[in-house]
């Protein structure tokens, strides 16, 4: 356990704790209310797109524009599945504050990011962006959430997970 200044030059402190594994974490002020806020962003992302592929196959949903895009699409679903597995496990695990949430949030967050970075990078190279009319609009704030989330998700957990800052000062 250790002690940091609220504000540079006062002397009220708040506490931080790493825990250690198997404890139970997030139990700290308004850590439960991020860790049930993060799970629920997290469970809806991986059910809406377990949802968006199940549409896609039913042929409920036209993704695509041109061959190209749709051979681009689907690539997606084996990975897109681990991504929607690891958001779940992640959303149920952390809402019960189990430590596998850790693991799962991790999973999450990177996966998030990985995909959300090969989808920009194709549509800024394919200029699917513009012209912006609605359908494109939509897939801007997909990649947008999915960028979003899994930064987040994994800022949320390198705060709780990395070492805590060394003191400059001597004995402490």
């Amino acid at each position: 356990m250790g002690y940091l200044p609220l504000w540079p030059g006062t002397k009220t402190y708040i506490c931080y704790n790493i825990p250690m594994p198997g404890e139970a974490y997030g139990t700290r002020g308004g850590e439960t209310l991020k860790r049930r806020v993060l799970s629920c962003l997290l469970g809806f992302t991986g059910a809406a797109t377990a949802g968006f592929w199940i549409l896609f196959f039913a042929g409920k949903i036209q993704a695509t524009e041109t061959e190209q895009d749709e051979a681009f699409e689907r690539a997606f679903p084996l990975a897109d599945s681990w991504m929607s597995t690891a958001c779940m496990l992640a959303a149920w695990h952390l809402w019960k504050d189990e430590p596998e949430g850790r693991f799962f949030g991790v999973a999450a967050g990177s996966s998030l990011l990985f995909l959300s970075l090969m989808d920009i990078l194709y549509s800024l190279e394919n200029r699917k962006y513009w012209p912006l009319d609605k359908d494109r609009f939509t897939m801007l704030l997909i990649h947008l959430w999915t960028l979003g989330l899994g930064s987040s998700t994994l800022s949320y957990f390198w705060k709780r997970l990395a070492p805590p800052p060394k003191s400059s000062k001597g004995g402490e």
